[in-house]
């Protein structure tokens, strides 16, 4: 599917973008040359996205897991865990 944006946009533009019009909001975008776009802020130009260029979306299956306490959520290959809820049932994160 072709998707357009201005050359100032930034990849969480893109990202909102490919997340509407795959109806799919656990993303992965991944460059020609194999980049993984992962900062919503960064600029296209920064990221090396130019005009016309071609990128892979990969649809990530989000996994969850939770105690009687806390919860965290996780895509698998992905680069992040979020958890929230009681600390002492599993709901700090900070050290992974």
């Amino acid at each position: 599917e072709t998707l357009a944006l201005p050359q100032d946009s930034t990849v969480g533009d893109l990202k909102v973008l490919v997340q509407k019009s795959f109806r799919q909001g656990f993303l992965k975008l991944v460059t020609e040359k194999g980049h993984v776009l992962i900062n919503p802020e960064e600029s296209f130009l920064t990221a090396g996205i130019q005009e016309e260029a071609h990128l892979t979306v990969l649809a990530q299956q989000p996994k969850i897991a939770a105690t009687s306490s806390a919860f965290a959520i996780w895509c698998i290959g992905g680069d992040r865990i979020v958890t929230w809820g009681s600390p002492e049932a599993g709901g700090d994160s900070s050290a992974v």
